[in-house]
């Protein structure tokens, strides 16, 4: 059986629950951000195909997903239609988490790490860690020890993302371990006053068994890419200063 697009699914997937809730005093605003962009593919084992002379193949399915159709899931979590613009975002300022806002960058429209809570039970979420479990590794890092002067480099360590669904889509939780790349700039004036940062990062997740995708078993692979990248003025430690 082939594989229906995930974005199909959440369009047509029926929503049975009811109330939900999201942590209390989430913010509003965020200033200190990165873009976000995901790519991944899942890959499932279909029923088995028999034919003439004993043949049989186990066929395989594969679904992709990224921004577009995790907002459009997001959408359906919150129970919201996102304006025009609404894009993904790693909010530094806001527990590192993953951040639907507006156009403009700043305005929070919904918490995707933080996610759906039905009565005190967190059923529904993505989360993406750049240094999971303080996975730091080798570094190359310098700067100009002054002022005015800058720190810079490029770091190397584990990451980690996870989006479960047990809400909205059938029982969907998929994750990955992979490794991540960052390099990031933060910079100061004579007054010894930082001034402006920047970052990217990029994590690479490869197939990972043992996962569950629209409430198939454990016969699912899941592989993707992470990226972020972003800048901002003042300080911003985006990890690096963790």
């Amino acid at each position: 059986m082939k594989l229906t697009k995930l974005a199909i699914l959440v369009t047509a997937a029926t929503l049975a629950l009811g109330v939900y809730s999201t942590k209390a005093a989430v913010p509003t605003v965020t200033v200190k951000n990165s873009k976000l962009n995901v790519s991944a593919i899942v890959i499932t084992n279909s029923a088995e195909v028999d034919s003439a002379g004993g043949k049989w193949v186990d066929p395989i399915g594969k679904a992709k997903f990224g921004n577009k159709q995790l907002l459009a899931l997001f959408g359906k979590w919150a129970d919201k239609t996102w304006p025009a613009g609404a894009q993904l975002v790693i909010g530094w300022d806001v527990d590192y988490d993953v951040l639907v806002v507006d156009k403009t960058g700043t305005n929070i429209l919904f918490d995707a790490s933080t996610g759906i809570t039905v009565e005190d039970v967190n059923e529904a979420y993505f989360y993406v860690d750049f240094w999971y479990e303080d996975g730091y590794g080798a570094g190359h890092d310098g700067g100009v020890d002054a002022d005015p002067g800058y720190y810079a480099g490029t770091d190397w360590g584990t990451a980690y993302f996870e989006l479960y669904d047990d809400y909205y889509l059938p029982y969907t939780d998929l994750s990955g371990i992979g490794g991540n790349t960052q390099t990031w700039k933060q910079s100061k004036n004579a007054s010894d006053v930082y001034t402006t940062w920047s970052d990217s990062e990029s994590a690479v997740f490869p197939f990972s068994g043992d996962n569950y995708f629209l409430d198939q078993g454990t016969d699912v692979t899941v592989s993707g890419k992470i990226t972020a990248s972003g800048k901002g003025t003042g300080y911003n430690q985006v990890g690096w200063a963790d």
